[in-house]
């Protein structure tokens, strides 16, 4: 872990997905623990978001909703502005009208976009991406991390042989996750669609695997825990990497399929085909192995490594 010998910058944090506030009181991952290690180094983080103008109290800032999103960061007088978000942010633009440096951790989607030249700097979470970026003339660097200090071992009773944490949404594959668990004690967590996908829980429920709706980060910890491995058959544009680092921390044999996006766990990890034959077999593997990875991540991937990169490239824009 770095310390910061020179002047702290004054950071806005950006996240317009118009989030459900009920799982922003509770977000506690990677890069909500990197922004708690800025703050602690004598930086000033501002965490702003969209919506009818309130308060959210936060374990680690407080989170300011706002309906007038550039008068209101213009307000707070950034050094730099960061955005947590895909391309295809719709304050991108008119962010720029504050004539600040922007960047932005890449959450994904198309890369090349009409707003990527509006970011001085990308920070990305696979090398996939940063390959994109830097070949096309991007400034970019990795930033990615887990909260070691939530997710760890922990004891507990294990009752699932195995754990999918994932929105229940189309490229997660959660189809194969429940035919490839088939006659194992399986479960499912995650923010569930009440409009649209409803057939990837669905699916679950008709094929025996216990479904929960998304919970808390601290509570998270406890099912992995409760489980014997983690499966992650989503799909390259599903993401899922942040579930691999957790699993990871904690010390839990993960299976994935075929995609590129974790890099950062070459050879700690089972691969399987993503057919629900092979699935399975490399499933019934993993239940009986021990892993050993929690030292890797402490020392490349925690949320104290996330804040040294982030800090790096954000002062490098100013």
């Amino acid at each position: 872990m770095k310390s910061s010998k020179t002047k702290p910058m004054r950071i806005a944090f950006l996240w317009d997905w118009n989030p459900d506030y009920s799982q922003a009181t509770v977000w506690e991952d990677g890069l909500a623990g990197a922004l708690k290690e800025l703050i602690k180094r004598g930086h000033e983080v501002g965490v702003f978001t969209t919506g009818e103008p309130t308060t959210i109290k936060h374990p680690y800032f407080d989170i300011q909703v706002t309906d007038e999103v550039v008068k209101d960061i213009g307000a707070f007088n950034p050094d730099v502005i960061l955005h947590w978000a895909d391309m295809t942010r719709p304050h991108a633009v008119p962010m720029k009208a504050l004539q600040k440096p922007m960047a932005i951790c890449f959450a994904g989607g198309e890369p090349l976009s009409y707003n990527t030249d509006v970011f001085d700097h990308i920070f990305v979470e696979s090398l996939v991406y940063e390959a994109i970026f830097s070949r096309n003339g991007y400034r970019v660097s990795r930033a990615f991390g887990t909260n070691t200090e939530l997710f760890k071992p922990q004891q507990q009773v294990k009752m699932f042989d195995t754990i999918f944490p994932a929105t229940f949404a189309k490229w997660k594959r959660h189809s194969l996750y429940s035919q490839a668990t088939k006659g194992l004690r399986s479960l499912a967590v995650g923010y569930m669609y009440n409009e649209h996908e409803t057939e990837c829980w669905q699916e679950c429920l008709d094929r025996g695997v216990m479904v929960l709706p998304h919970v808390p980060h601290h509570v998270l910890p406890r099912l992995y825990a409760a489980s014997k491995v983690v499966v992650v058959p989503s799909q390259s544009d599903g993401g899922s990497q942040r579930t691999v680092l957790e699993a990871m921390a904690m010390n839990i044999p993960i299976v994935v399929t075929d995609s590129d996006k974790f890099d950062f766990a070459e050879g700690k990890v089972f691969k399987a085909e993503p057919n629900s034959k092979e699935l399975n077999q490399m499933i019934r593997m993993a239940l009986d192995s021990e892993v050993s990875t929690r030292e890797y991540i402490v020392e490349n991937w925690s949320e104290y490594t996330y804040a040294d990169s982030l800090e790096e490239g954000l002062r490098s824009i100013l």
